[in-house]
């Protein structure tokens, strides 16, 4: 089975589907004590639950996570896209960078990218990014994404804060 995933291109990342070659990748940025916004941490079971969850949302919802990697090098970086698990109210705009790719604007770049396609090549607009009330960083990236604050909501019996993105046009 071949996933029909688009590949995303900035100028300096490649947003393309989960391969399980990016498990190693994954393993490191999962034991991470950060990765706590994304779930984590997680052990390598877990994160190759992760890996797979990500390809079937792909298969069976028809989007779902690009994982991303620099241009010039095929490992995993981070992920961006669509995120709807069973039980989110809708599919939100998700984004997660490794620690060491930090502070250079590339989970800007990957974010903006994942939400231009979103509504490009699946129709998907005005998306929610679910965060962590004490993400500060994720949350001043929302912001500069151009999020509007909306009122906090209860997922999976935590708090999460509630940032709009704004509908973005096709070029």
């Amino acid at each position: 089975m071949t996933l029909d995933v688009p590949v995303i291109e900035t100028d300096r990342l490649i947003l393309r589907a989960p391969r399980l070659s990016d498990h190693a990748a994954f393993c490191a940025y999962f034991a991470e004590p950060r990765s706590k916004w994304n779930g984590g941490p997680l052990g390598p079971r877990e994160v190759e639950g992760m890996i797979t969850s990500a390809a079937g949302s792909w298969a069976l919802r028809g989007y779902g996570l690009w994982f991303v990697t620099l241009k010039d090098d095929e490992t995993a970086i981070g992920f961006a896209g669509i995120f709807h698990p069973y039980d989110w109210p809708e599919p939100e705009l998700g984004y997660g960078i490794a620690a060491e790719h930090e502070g250079k604007g590339i989970a800007f770049e990957a974010a903006m990218a994942a939400r231009k396609a979103a509504k490009h090549h699946l129709n998907l607009n005005a998306l929610p990014s679910f965060i962590a009330p004490d993400n500060a960083r994720s949350q001043a990236l929302a912001l500069r994404m151009g999020a509007v604050r909306e009122p906090d909501i209860t997922l999976r019996d935590k708090t999460a804060t509630v940032y709009r993105h704004p509908k973005t046009e096709v070029l």
